[in-house]
């Protein structure tokens, strides 16, 4: 079950990098949403400042309206996005990479240093793991539009999962992420989806011991 899975595994990731006073119960979603101080920055739209107190969003006002045509935080690397360039940074954050390889290697290898990933160990996987049952060759926008999904839903305080959830359609969340990968506008945007893509096959290949060749 990933949602179970992740439910914890996205506690105990949020509680280490963030360090939030209290900290995420693991087994509680209620604590989490934009209550949370450490899960609402990670859900707060990219176009937006969490911290910034005139905006407002830290206090929640209904002046904004969180909804899935908004890239969140968590999406981007180290969690901090270019205003001025939105796809700068998309797609490549550490929660991103991590709940990745929970999901489709393994929960274990989420955890491993890419550039120290225990080999040996990862071999005897293989023929359980997700990424090599449904014969996983490279990294595919459908599997990280799914992750980011999970994520979204482990971050969020919703205890069981809705198509919709306040002004929050992951239907269309799901669409916009596909589009991104699938529908670029343009030669150039292809290319830069195309490298992103690459990119994250490399960096999963050698993060989690080569499972994804291993067909």
């Amino acid at each position: 079950d990933d949602t179970g899975t992740l439910k914890e595994l996205i506690a105990s990731w949020v509680n280490n990098d963030c360090h939030p006073t209290p900290l995420i119960r693991t087994t509680n979603k209620h604590c989490r949403g934009f209550v949370s101080d450490a899960c609402g920055k990670l859900l707060c739209p990219a176009e937006w400042q969490w911290d910034d107190p005139v905006a407002g969003i830290h206090d929640r006002t209904a002046a904004f309206i969180v909804s899935e045509n908004s890239w969140p935080l968590f999406m981007y690397q180290d969690y901090d996005a270019d205003i001025k360039n939105l796809e700068r940074g998309l797609m490549k954050s550490k929660l991103l990479i991590m709940a990745f390889k929970a999901i489709f290697t393994s929960p274990s290898s989420a955890n491993e240093n890419h550039r120290c990933a225990q080999r040996q160990s990862d071999q005897t996987k293989v023929k359980t793991c997700v990424a090599s049952i449904i014969g996983m060759q490279k990294v595919t926008p459908r599997a990280i539009t799914y992750t980011a999904c999970q994520i979204r839903f482990a971050l969020s305080n919703i205890t069981s999962w809705h198509t919709i959830n306040g002004d929050f359609d992951y239907q269309i969340y799901w669409s916009n992420i596909v589009d991104f990968f699938e529908n670029a506008p343009g030669p150039a945007a292809q290319g830069r989806v195309n490298e992103l893509l690459e990119w994250w096959t490399r960096w999963v290949m050698t993060s989690s011991a080569g499972l994804l060749l291993t067909r």
